[in-house]
């Protein structure tokens, strides 16, 4: 007789959740979350990943320590219960941009589409606004400014370089090209 899957409970679909507004704040796709939680010794693809935030696949003790890690919070804060504002959580801000990240927003909207431009462009963007909101708070992180902006706006100009036409936007400018 074959096994019955667990069903996932409350419990489960809380974190889930959870990993999902996590790595939302920082900006980051799944592909990213994926490969920082297989550096933090838990080996993970993108499918696994995504079937964990869809609430599919049931999270162990190990997996939830890996994904903590990687999203750099203490893992009680993907549990039900936990007081987000108890254990700080260095990414809070990008759920209210700085002034570099909400610029680097308004730039990326200004791009338009990027699903149509290439494949490697929502990626690049979401590159750009973890930089952007680690570039709004360098401290907190333990990042050089300098190099992290530098970083950005090499990851700016790139995604610039994949739009078919010249955005209208001319603050582009200012923050995709070198001092």
């Amino acid at each position: 007789m074959a096994a019955r899957a667990i069903q996932i409970g409350e419990s489960g679909e809380h974190v889930a959740a959870a990993v999902a507004r996590h790595r939302q704040r920082r900006g980051w796709d799944q592909a990213y979350l994926a490969a920082r939680i297989t550096d933090a010794g838990r080996a993970m693809s993108t499918s696994v990943l995504g079937k964990i935030e869809a609430g599919t696949r049931r999270v162990d003790v190990d997996d939830l320590t890996a994904i903590a890690a990687a999203l750099e919070v203490a893992p009680q804060q993907l549990l039900p219960g936990s007081d987000d504002s108890a254990v700080p959580d260095p990414f809070a801000a990008a759920a209210r941009p700085g002034m570099v990240q909400a610029r680097v927003l308004e730039d990326i909207a200004a791009l338009g589409d990027l699903e149509t431009l290439d494949t490697t462009a929502p990626t690049l963007a979401a590159i750009a606004v973890r930089l952007a909101a680690e570039v709004d708070a360098p401290a907190s992180l333990g990042n050089s400014l300098q190099g992290l902006s530098k970083e950005l706006r090499q990851v700016l100009a790139d995604l610039r370089s994949l739009s078919p036409e010249e955005p209208d936007d001319d603050d582009l400018d200012d923050l995709a090209t070198p001092d």
